[in-house]
């Protein structure tokens, strides 16, 4: 398209699930919203492709979950735990109506792509922005110019009154803006494959903790027998065995997690490889700029939290947004509103993934820690819920459920 308008209210660059679902929520909310992609849909993602709970019920209240639904992803109501140890637990969602869905993070992503622009976004694919600069017009009317490369070389630069960075853990925006905190300190390496066979159950997600690392499989429709299979090991100290022949390592690492096939899975896609995932920010708002999903700050891909947090941010950042370009005021200050909202979010789910991840990295932790969630299941079922976002941390020091792990714990 050679003579597409390049103004815009907002510039959203990234469309996965944080930005295609804040751009539906703006662009019904009437404003004229962009979105630049440099992948063209669908495309796969290394992802563990669950959607918990909290993501649920998040879908719903952005109106967006019958379009997924549409589509069969598989149900999840429960989440098992494995350690090379043999130790077992198994915690369930409890509260009526709670489950997490399963589907490939292709589709999911495309659907989301469709609906923002049934919204009325404009979305364009193949789009890579390259930089981020602010124009010389007085504060008052100042607009945000990013400047992409189209996939044949075309250099184009697009206008908005914000632009927001949706463009994952090592964003453009982000670097750009000067907001990343640091270099990741925690390298992992997660390989994710398409697999197909039977044998498993398909109520719920399972993961299996080793010192090698954690190997999570989780149904990803409702009816094909199909699954997301993922590996996260530490690049350090597994990245030259996986480089040579990344398949080799994932078959590997699948053959040692204690599945249950009723014969050897047919691996149809991947692998899909990423990380690593420690990518903390200084803020998540610049004067004209705002950062949503991965790339407002990442921790550990183990807890399934990472679409339910893209989501929120989303949910928190179209209000934020919308008043601040209707008003003509986009300065840091009027953003500020959604810093705290997402500080809010992060800061007790930080929190529970730096436990897990002490925990998984020592063998003679996990080991003990999971034989013991075995046997205290209302405390685990509630640990699955908090890592759902479906109850606050905070419930997991409610006498009655704390005293089980005590208890039992003896």
């Amino acid at each position: 398209m050679t003579n597409r308008p390049t103004d815009a209210d907002v510039i959203i660059v990234g469309a996965g699930v944080a930005g295609s679902s804040l751009a539906g929520l703006l662009a019904l909310d009437g404003l004229d919203v962009v979105v630049l992609d440099r992948a063209q849909f669908p495309r796969p993602k290394p992802c563990g492709e669950c959607i918990n709970p909290g993501g649920v019920s998040a879908l719903a209240r952005m109106g967006l979950l019958n379009a997924v639904r549409e589509h069969a992803p598989a149900r999840l109501a429960s989440w098992s735990l494995l350690t090379d140890s043999g130790a077992r637990a198994c915690g369930r969602y409890t509260v009526e109506g709670e489950y997490g869905l399963g589907m490939s993070r292709a589709l999911l992503d495309e659907i989301l792509v469709k609906e923002a622009e049934r919204r009325g976004a404009r979305v364009y694919e193949g789009v890579k922005a390259v930089n981020l600069v602010m124009s010389d017009r007085p504060r008052a009317t100042q607009r945000v110019i990013v400047e992409t490369t189209g996939l044949e070389g075309r250099r184009e630069s697009w206008s908005a009154a914000m632009v927001v960075g949706a463009d994952g853990l090592r964003s453009i925006v982000a670097r750009r803006l000067g907001l990343v905190r640091r270099r990741p300190r925690i390298k992992k390496v997660s390989l994710t494959c398409r697999l197909r066979g039977t044998g498993p159950s398909r109520a719920g997600g399972v993961l299996f903790i080793t010192q090698r690392g954690t190997v999570g499989l989780a149904p990803v429709h409702a009816h094909e027998p199909l699954w997301n299979g993922t590996v996260v090991v530490y690049s350090k100290r597994w990245g030259r065995g996986i480089a040579p022949d990344p398949l080799a390592f994932f078959r590997a690492a699948l053959a040692q997690a204690p599945f249950e096939w009723d014969g050897a899975p047919e691996i149809i896609g991947g692998p899909w490889i990423s990380g690593p995932f420690d990518w903390p920010t200084r803020g998540a708002v610049a004067d004209g700029a705002l950062l949503v999903g991965d790339a407002s700050g990442y921790f550990d891909p183990l807890t399934g939290q990472g679409i339910c947090s893209a989501f929120r941010s989303a949910e928190f950042a179209a209000p934020v947004i919308s008043q601040a370009v209707r008003k003509g005021r986009t300065g840091v200050s009027q953003l500020l509103e959604y810093e705290h909202a997402l500080r809010r979010m992060v800061r007790p789910t930080r929190v529970l993934q730096r436990v897990i991840e002490a925990a998984v990295s020592r063998p003679a932790a996990y080991r003990v820690v999971v034989a013991r969630l075995g046997v205290s299941r209302p405390f685990t079922d509630r640990l699955i819920e908090v890592v759902g976002d479906s109850l606050p941390l905070r419930s997991l020091a409610a006498p009655g459920v704390l005293r089980t792990l005590l208890w039992r714990a003896r």
